[in-house]
């Protein structure tokens, strides 16, 4: 049974779709008062805890926290690899923007991930401000704090890559609209700061027993520095902590590349930093994961959205086997033995990592309590690879590149064999095309292309090739990132300005 399930849930439920800005930035009834409440151990615990459950809201509705960061709608939707979907192209019209790049100021995609963050933030704030008074266990306070920079980070490094410069709030008696947007370069280094400092105190994996699944550990904090670095571009450092990672042995690559996502492989060894759902409390869609239903076909009473792309499914080697793992067609046997119908998709695909078998359902519902899994090995090793790769360690790129392919190969030799180029530029480009395929569906590849510089390049080809308005729109230097929320913009009375060109 799952335990890292945020104990103040009747509190969290409150916040609901409000249209009300400043609303959605206040804490739930019932939070916990810092001129009263923090005062015990069990209070710091609830205060933690809280500090996690901005993280489960992932969509635009039935999330523990609503609305939410839909990284499917910025991380897949808006690269080449996923079409929006649904029923029409005006279901969910945020989506189809996002997708068209023609993104307004009020874009709901934008606005519910920039808001759920820095409630994130908030909370991460009140722990680091409070939880220091309380007298409690030392080495549990140390990890209390650790986990809230870590959060601090992540909520932050999810902010940075969206949109850029941002407000820096680090107190609780700010919010963000009260300060102007800090440089993105001033907030790489606050996540470097909070992420080192977590590292240096919080247990590493196998230390936490199996109530606590879910927290942040040594190994998140250590992976999020490296990918902290990749996005500076300082691949050295990126290298280097990649490395403390996988030199830690304390994660391995999963035998079963399709289990580590469905709900038997959540306890994976190769999962680093996951979001943790209710799967035992019925079928209520505050207690489970909606993305299952959203990315679940109409013809099995799913929402059908993100759908991987022709393009996507191509990128695929003759004989992976990891393509019959991500996507599924009409036709194809699921985990559960059904045959699989994809509904009306426009791909022809759907994306089988989050699909749900019958034997996942709670009382016949989609919402399963499956984990969001945000950071594993498997990527890791291929960041490594491509940090690795830049210094001129070429071996090692090599190695955990080919590490990779020797899992996705599962066995059969005649596929997927080992890449032997030394070239750099060449390397480089055998190791973007691994991440695509090993990452497929999992909200890195618009980001990816983003850091990597080469998005409007990708993406106007796609729409060339496609004869597509998706990705067409690009604008280089202007959709690399998406639109400050107006509603910011107004309720910090021109402190917070817009990107260019929005």
């Amino acid at each position: 049974m799952k335990r890292l399930i945020y104990v103040l849930m009747a509190a969290i439920l409150v916040i609901c779709y409000i249209a009300c800005k400043k609303t959605l930035y206040k804490d739930p009834l019932g939070q916990l008062s810092t001129d009263v409440n923090y005062v015990t151990a069990d209070d710091a615990k609830k205060a933690v805890t809280a500090a996690y459950a901005p993280a489960a809201g992932n969509n635009w509705c039935c999330t523990y926290i609503q609305p939410g960061y839909m990284h499917w709608v910025l991380g897949n939707v808006a690269s080449d690899d996923t079409e929006k979907g649904g029923e029409s192209g005006s279901d969910q019209l945020y989506a189809q923007q996002v997708q068209l790049f023609n993104i307004p100021a009020d874009n709901d995609a934008t606005r519910f991930a920039y808001q759920i963050s820095y409630v994130g933030v908030r909370r991460a704030n009140l722990v680091l401000e409070n939880i220091p008074n309380i007298t409690m266990d030392e080495n549990l306070k140390a990890r209390y704090i650790g986990e809230a920079k870590f959060l601090r980070a992540w909520y932050y490094f999810n902010l940075v890559k969206a949109f850029g410069d941002v407000p820096l709030v680090v107190s609780s008696k700010f919010e963000s609209y009260d300060m102007t947007r800090a440089p993105k370069e001033e907030v790489w280094v606050q996540i470097v700061k909070d992420l080192t400092e977590a590292e240096a105190v919080l247990p590493k994996a196998s230390d936490y027993p199996a109530t606590d699944h879910g927290r942040a550990t040594q190994g998140a904090a250590q992976a999020y520095l490296g990918k902290a670095y990749l996005y500076m571009k300082d691949f050295a450092k990126a290298e280097e902590w990649f490395g403390k990672v996988i030199s830690s042995n304390e994660y391995e690559l999963s035998s079963d590349y399709l289990e580590m996502f469905l709900r038997a492989g959540e306890t994976s060894k190769e999962h680093i930093f996951q979001v943790k759902f209710l799967n035992d409390q019925g079928a209520q869609p505050a207690n489970n994961n909606n993305i299952g239903t959203t990315f679940g076909s109409r013809a099995r009473s799913g929402w059908g959205f993100n759908l991987p792309t022709q393009d996507f499914v191509d990128a695929f080697e003759p004989g992976d086997p990891r393509l019959e793992q991500t996507v599924y067609k009409n036709g194809d046997i699921m985990p559960d033995g059904l045959v699989a119908n994809v509904g009306n998709s426009t791909t022809g695909y759907l994306a089988k990592k989050y699909y749900v078998p019958e034997y996942e359902r709670v009382q016949g519902s989609l919402q399963a309590g499956r984990d969001d899994i945000y950071m594993r090995l498997g990527k890791v090793y291929l960041w490594y690879a491509e940090a690795a790769n830049e210094i001129g360690k070429t071996s090692e790129a090599l190695f955990y590149l080919n590490k990779i392919r020797e899992r996705a190969r599962q066995g059969n030799n005649a596929v997927l064999p080992d890449v032997t180029v030394t070239d750099k530029d060449a390397l480089r480009q055998a190791i973007w095309k691994e991440q695509r395929v090993e990452f497929g569906q999992e909200y890195e590849r618009f980001f990816e292309l983003v850091r990597q510089g080469r998005a409007g390049k990708i993406l106007r080809a796609y729409a060339a090739k496609y004869n597509t308005a998706k990705g067409e729109g690009f604008r280089d230097g202007v959709n690399e990132i998406f639109p400050i929320p107006q509603t910011e913009i107004s309720l910090s009375n021109g402190k917070v300005v817009q990107n260019p060109g929005y």
